[in-house]
């Protein structure tokens, strides 16, 4: 048996399943080694580090990050609803408040008008005082006030509407009003005082009267209270307070009533108190009189310096605010609770699922027997995936015993392989040296052409690879001139292409063309539509070639391997110019894969 028999003897079958498995094996001992060195330098930090929470806590964690976003959007527009329902119930007390205040001073306005009118009349011009009563009498009861007084700048009364024209005429005590109106020309408005005839409480507007350009008189109206109270009816409905507070912070008028009573003449509550002096205040935050919580807005009158106010109670204005808020808290617990409950319902579902899973997984050592499925499709997923993964482990457990066994017998081929190798250099060399070089270049030949299908996994090499693998040790590129289609090699005519290039390399480093710096060499093939490849080795511009007298162990072996193959043949040409080597052979193996290339001849 020669040497190139050894070497197709010894050749792992192509079975790439085989070897897929041999190779995921290899990568799975590795990163197991890698993952228990890291353990046990990592193992405590990372028990201290991790912790494990159950199914429940996860479950109970996405019931609240999903209840959480909800509960937070409602609220917002809970809130924006309910802040803008809040903020047009305000703005429309404040309307209110504006209209009542200005009411107020439309009726005074119209009242000085009256009584400016009256100052005119020529009948006080002539001093002709009971005619001017008259006029007075019908004046007041078309205005509705209680009199109208007709004052010198003494303070005495000259004309009284409740009194008859011959009656005594009391003097004014609290002339005020009238020696203001008197002194600046101008009308003016008093606060609450008590009437002269009868004491009554009553507000009194006075207007000056000039008689030839120049002030005589005072001419003044007194109104009852109950004028101003029917004039708030309108402006304060049920459930509010509205009230007018002279300068000195007394109630003209009140609704609505307490207790049957008006509390005119009372002073107001402390907190208007405080802001008398103030144009406006708005939602000051006030008690009334019966312990009603209330937001309280004043407005001053230009006309008479009187303080509108109007309170409204707080739950008008809050309520909605605070029953919204205990509603959104109500509704968070409600969804807390209820996310805690479904939590604990689907986590019993997971670890029942899990808790099977975890059963059939142990099972698995014992077989892979077909998993009863669930009601989670995921785990079915898993227990479908486990199932087939089990399987093809039973397989490729089966097939890695196969493996050991096929790798023992191609070690023992292979050591077969180097045995014939020693043998046959040794009897086509002449010396120990030449002996060594031989058998060091067959074995790196051997060598080269295994890590070329290593490294193609066994499935087939490219025979440009093999070509240049082969002579990159002998010859740089400028020196080779390599061209042809890409042709793949399956592994057995790799390792045969692979000798035989050996052999022709070394022959020509030894005697040809790589002997000298000047030679060089082509190498060419080409593929017809049969499937046969012609390969043509030729060198040129290196020594003169002669014939061999004797054949060696190269020419024996490239030529006993290519005779015995149907269709296969080498022709070995001596030329004088460079040795000429053309081989011609199938692109793929046309035999048996029980059988080597040798066996085969």
């Amino acid at each position: 048996m020669n040497w190139f028999l050894q070497v197709a003897y010894c050749q792992p079958r192509p079975t790439r399943y085989l070897e897929g498995n041999q190779l995921a094996a290899r990568r799975f001992l590795k990163g197991w080694v890698a993952v228990r060195a890291l353990g046990r330098r990592w193992g405590v930090r990372i028990k201290r580090s991790l912790r494990t929470w159950p199914v429940s806590a996860y479950l109970l964690l996405l019931a609240i990050a999903t209840a959480v976003p909800v509960t937070a959007c409602a609220a917002f527009l809970a809130y924006h609803f309910v802040a803008e329902s809040s903020q047009l119930t305000r703005a429309e007390y404040e309307d209110r408040l504006r209209l009542m205040r200005n009411a107020a001073d439309l009726r005074i306005a119209n009242i000085i008008d009256d009584l400016q009118v009256l100052a005119l009349s020529p009948s006080l011009s002539q001093q002709r005082f009971a005619e001017f009563r008259e006029h007075a009498v019908q004046a007041v009861n078309l205005i509705g006030g209680v009199a109208i007084v007709l004052y010198d700048p003494a303070g005495q009364q000259i004309v009284n509407t409740r009194l008859e024209l011959d009656a005594p005429l009391p003097k004014r005590v609290a002339f005020e009003v009238e020696h203001r109106a008197i002194e600046t020309g101008l009308p003016q408005v008093s606060g609450l005082q008590r009437a002269v005839v009868d004491g009554q409480f009553i507000v009194t507007i006075a207007v000056p009267v000039r008689i030839g350009g120049e002030i005589r008189y005072a001419l003044n109206i007194g109104l009852s209270t109950k004028y101003l109270s029917s004039m708030m009816d309108e402006y304060v409905s049920a459930g509010m307070v509205g009230s007018i507070v002279d300068a000195n912070g007394l109630l003209l008028a009140r609704r609505p009533l307490l207790d049957g009573d008006d509390l005119v003449g009372h002073p107001t509550i402390p907190e208007v108190m405080a802001r008398l002096g103030q144009p406006s205040a708005w939602w000051v935050k006030a008690v009334s009189r019966t312990g009603v919580p209330t937001y309280t807005s004043l407005l001053r009158s230009t006309r008479s310096g009187w303080l509108i106010n109007l309170a409204v109670p707080r739950d008008v204005i809050d309520g909605p605010l605070h029953r919204t808020a205990e509603w959104l808290v109500g509704l968070t617990v409600f969804t807390f609770i209820l996310g805690l409950a479904l939590a604990r319902l689907l986590s019993h579902r997971f670890l029942a699922e899990f808790s099977q899973l975890e059963r059939y997984v142990a099972g698995l050592r014992s077989g892979a027997p077909e998993p009863k499925l669930g009601t989670i499709s995921e785990v079915n997923a898993m227990k479908k995936v486990l199932h087939q993964v089990g399987s093809e482990l039973a397989g490729a457990l089966k097939q890695q015993k196969a493996l050991l066994d096929e790798i023992n017998h191609r070690v023992k081929n292979t050591l077969g392989t180097v045995q014939s190798i020693a043998r046959l250099s040794r009897a086509s060399s002449s010396d120990l040296d030449e002996y060594a070089a031989a058998f060091e270049g067959r074995l790196l030949a051997l060598s080269q052409a295994y890590n070329l299908l290593t490294e193609n996994n066994w499935v087939g090499v490219s025979l440009e690879a093999v070509v240049k693998r082969t002579l990159a040790p002998y010859a740089g590129p400028d020196r080779l001139d390599i061209k042809g289609p890409d042709i793949l090699l399956p592994p057995k005519l790799t390792l045969a292409i692979s000798a035989a290039l050996q052999e022709l390399s070394t022959n020509a480093a030894k005697y040809g063309a790589f002997s000298v710096p000047s030679g060089k060499l082509q190498i060419s093939w080409t593929l017809d539509e049969t499937g046969l490849v012609r390969l043509c080795w030729a060198e040129r511009e290196g020594p003169l070639v002669r014939k061999p007298t004797r054949r060696g162990f190269g020419t024996k072996m490239i030529t006993g391997m290519f005779a015995g193959e149907a269709g296969w043949s080498v022709n070995l040409e001596f030329n004088p110019a460079g040795l000429r080597c053309v081989m011609q052979f199938w692109s793929r193996d046309e035999m048996c894969e029980d059988r080597s290339l040798m066996e085969a001849s």
